[in-house]
C-alpha cells in the first residue's frame, strides 16, 4: 500500500511496517501526539481544559507521510483496496484500549456527500475491523445536515461546522460503542457524535482512528 511492492498479505510490507510514524506518545485521555512521553495519567492541556465528551481516543499513527497520502487516496480517489490494511492497523488498539467496547460505529456522511463519493471511509473501515474483532456495526447513526468539509478549518470553525450534525434514530441498547473513522484532527466530529450516542442512551463511547493530527 505504501511502497508499491507486493510483498505482503496484509498489505503493508515489513519495511514499511518498520518506519510508519506510530503514535506512541500521546495524551491519556483524547489521543493527541505529544513531544514526550506521557505518564499516562496526564491528560494533555486541551483536556484539561475542557474535556472531550467521548471518555477515549487513540490512534496508532500520526498524521504524517506516508499515513496522510494513504489516507488521502482512500478518500479522495476510491482506493477502497486500502482499508482492510489501514483497518488491521486499528485491530490491536481495539483489543487493548477498547476491550469492553460492544458496537463500533462509523462516522456517517450525510447523504448527498455519501451519494456523490460512492462510500464511506468509516464504513469501509468497520467492515474489516468487524469481521477481526467479531463486533457489529451499529447503522443507525445519520449526519442529518450537510456540513463543510473540516479540511482547511481552524478549531474553533470545526467545531461550529459540525454542532448538533449527528442524530441516532433508535435507542442504544450497547454500553460502550467505539466510534472510527479515518482521522483525528481536533475531535470536533467525534466529540458531536459521541454526544449524541450518549443522548441516545450509551453509558459511555470510545473513538478509534487510524490517524491524529497534532493540535491546530
Amino acid at each position: 500500500m505504501f511502497c508499491g511492492l507486493f510483498e505482503s498479505h496484509t498489505g503493508i510490507c515489513a519495511h514499511c511496517e518498520d518506519v510508519l510514524p506510530r503514535n506512541d506518545n500521546f495524551c491519556c485521555r483524547c489521543g493527541q501526539p505529544m513531544d514526550a512521553p506521557s505518564t499516562g495519567a496526564s491528560p494533555c492541556g486541551a483536556c484539561i481544559a475542557k474535556q472531550p465528551v467521548f471518555d477515549l481516543a487513540r490512534a496508532p499513527m500520526r498524521y504524517e507521510f506516508p499515513v496522510d497520502v494513504a489516507l488521502k487516496k482512500l478518500k479522495f480517489n476510491r482506493k477502497l483496496q486500502f482499508a482492510p490494511p489501514l483497518a488491521r492497523l486499528l485491530e490491536p488498539v481495539a483489543r487493548q484500549s477498547f476491550s469492553g467496547c460492544d458496537v463500533l460505529v462509523p462516522v456517517p456522511l450525510y447523504r448527498w456527500r455519501h451519494a456523490r463519493r460512492g462510500f464511506n471511509q468509516a464504513d469501509e473501515l468497520c467492515k474489516t475491523l468487524a469481521k477481526l474483532t467479531n463486533l457489529p456495526v451499529l447503522l443507525t447513526t445519520k449526519r442529518r445536515r450537510a456540513t463543510r468539509s473540516q479540511s482547511g478549518l481552524d478549531a474553533a470553525a470545526r467545531l461550529k461546522n459540525v454542532r448538533s450534525a449527528f442524530v441516532v434514530e433508535q435507542p442504544v441498547r450497547f454500553r460502550y460503542p467505539l466510534i472510527v473513522d479515518d482521522v483525528i484532527t481536533t475531535g470536533a466530529t467525534c466529540n458531536e457524535l459521541a454526544d449524541a450516542l450518549k443522548q441516545a442512551g450509551a453509558p459511555r463511547v470510545g473513538v478509534l482512528a487510524v490517524a491524529r493530527s497534532s493540535a491546530l
